[in-house]
């Protein structure tokens, strides 16, 4: 079903109502056969590994919680030191042991589809060195819709329940309306089932207030999608795809382009579904904080997909600078390096193993892991040597709180992100290498005084609309960073607004025909 679409207008319109039909306590039942419905019409076979997974993270779940509370019965019992020290050990290892278990269940499935046939022709790569042939695999699995984001959901409820963050969901069916809740089972956000499952199942009325706001953010973000991203993807798609036709200014005036390209794509998508659950009364997690207003690297990435850097966080980073091994690699680089550096070094054992991870999460090749690398080098080195920026700054009487400092570090910032997409916009590394190795030994400065060659194959009124949808994404930001947005929209006479609304929906039915609608939300695929 594709969202921006009018079939996805009638869905949304028949649950909500249904939704405020329904009597209070079964309303959550209109979601969950929202859900299934949702989800079948992008393929019925598929439903299978949604419930095989929801059904592994929920038996788990309540297994250890009876676990735990079978260790906890025990330890009253026992009256020595000696003999509750034993038993401790003993629940935590048959917690860890029925975690491990669940989480692998629960990833093996995932691995094989996304990751099978990379692994395969990696290890064939591998073995040829060796003089050792093997067959590799000619066939790539399709990836179930929305895997990616369902099973990490599944892992994360699994562990908070052995953390002991919260109790399991007994009802499986109320536990199954959490992970397959559609407005985040595509793109996201990541939810916590003590967050979203609160949500979900608390009492909600109806409020024509939320409705309003909620219909209007729906239209901001189908604006950004059909306006904005759907716009330039014709573009971009046409320029890296013949890169050889071009020169460095539009090859990277293309790349830039991606960036505006996949932040109306994936904001749109976040805009639309939470103004969605807005209008029902329940508030999905921000999943973006104006990420093109970031001063670092390392920050920029606090602002962009927030859910899943916190996902990371909580299940990556933490684990592996707290586990024991990293207690040891501390140790000892402090008596190699110093206090500092050894206070540092799990941390950062950590943090690559999160880039790692957040690479091979948006894709299986090895793009993607050498995108993920060079921000994890840029957020490391940011770190290391936070003092000498320090020190430089002061040598060269640079004001980190004046304007034109903070503009240089956002741009300085943007250009960045944007070069290591060079990456992870490429299909292997050998046209990821060819299309920069071409872009800066081809400058073409003429390039610069008909950029509108770039768009040769593009009407006019498309290069205005995409043009114009940019500056206003800016201007939107650049509100919202400054605080002053709120105020802007409470102000806003109620005719303006209104002409604004009509204005944005003549924009997306000229838009809508050429756009590239039919490619769908980009971080689908991932």
């Amino acid at each position: 079903m594709n969202l921006v679409s009018l079939s996805c207008l009638c869905f949304a319109t028949i649950t909500v109502l249904l939704y405020f039909v329904m009597p209070q306590k079964i309303r959550w039942l209109v979601l969950l056969a929202a859900n299934v419905f949702f989800y079948i019409t992008y393929g019925p076979a598929y439903i299978v590994f949604l419930i095989l997974c929801a059904a592994i993270s929920w038996i788990f779940a309540i297994i250890l919680e009876k676990n735990i509370s079978a260790s906890a019965q025990k330890l009253k019992g026992v009256e020595t030191k000696e003999e509750k020290d034993l038993l401790r050990k003993q629940g935590i290892k048959q917690k860890k042991l029925l975690c491990a278990v669940a989480v692998i269940l629960l990833l093996a499935p995932w691995i094989v589809i996304k990751y099978g046939r990379f692994i395969m022709e990696n290890v064939s790569a591998f073995l040829s060195t060796f003089s050792i042939s093997m067959e590799r695999p000619e066939r790539t699995l399709i990836l179930p819709l929305g895997m990616s984001f369902y099973v990490f959901h599944a892992i994360g409820y699994v562990v908070d329940v052995y953390r002991g963050k919260y109790p399991a969901e007994k009802n499986f069916f109320k536990y199954f309306t959490f992970v397959s809740f559609f407005p985040h089972i595509t793109e996201g956000p990541f939810s916590r089932y003590n967050e979203l499952g609160k949500e979900i199942f608390e009492e909600h009325h109806f409020s024509y207030d939320r409705l309003s706001e909620g219909c209007a953010r729906i239209l901001w973000g189908a604006y950004k999608k059909v306006a904005i991203a759907d716009i330039l993807a014709g573009y971009i798609n046409t320029t890296l795809g013949n890169y050889e036709d071009y020169g460095f200014i539009l090859i990277c005036f293309a790349v830039v382009l991606y960036s505006f390209r996949i932040y109306a794509d994936f904001s749109g998508y976040m805009d639309m579904m939470c103004g969605f659950c807005h209008i029902l009364g329940i508030e999905l997690s921000e999943n973006f904080k104006q990420p093109f207003m970031a001063k670092t690297v390392d920050e920029y990435w606090r602002r962009w997909h927030i859910t899943l850097g916190k996902w990371f966080r909580d299940y990556v980073f933490y684990p592996v600078s707290m586990s024991k091994t990293g207690t040891k690699l501390s140790k000892w680089a402090r008596g190699k390096w110093g206090a500092k550096t050894g206070k540092l070094i799990a941390g950062h054992l950590a943090l690559f193993f999160v880039w790692t991870a957040t690479g091979l999460w948006h894709g299986a090749n090895w793009t993607f892991l050498v995108w993920g690398y060079l921000n994890f080098i840029v957020i490391l080195s940011t770190t290391q040597l936070e003092e000498t920026y320090k020190g430089i700054k002061a040598k060269l009487h640079i004001n980190s709180d004046s304007f034109i400092w903070k503009a240089f570090c956002v741009f300085r910032t943007f250009i960045l992100i944007s070069i290591f997409r060079f990456f992870s916009l490429s299909s292997n590394m050998g046209t990821a290498l060819a299309t920069i190795g071409h872009a800066f030994s081809n400058f073409r400065i003429k390039e610069v005084n008909h950029v509108l060659f770039f768009f040769k194959n593009i009407s006019g009124e498309y290069v205005l609309l995409r043009d114009v949808g940019i500056i206003v994404l800016i201007i939107v930001d650049v509100l919202c960073e400054s605080g002053k947005w709120e105020t802007v929209k409470k102000k806003c006479p109620a005719p303006i607004r209104a002409m604004l609304y009509a204005a944005m929906l003549l924009i997306l039915i000229i838009a809508a025909p050429g756009s590239d609608v039919s490619e769908g939300f980009m971080y689908a695929d991932f």
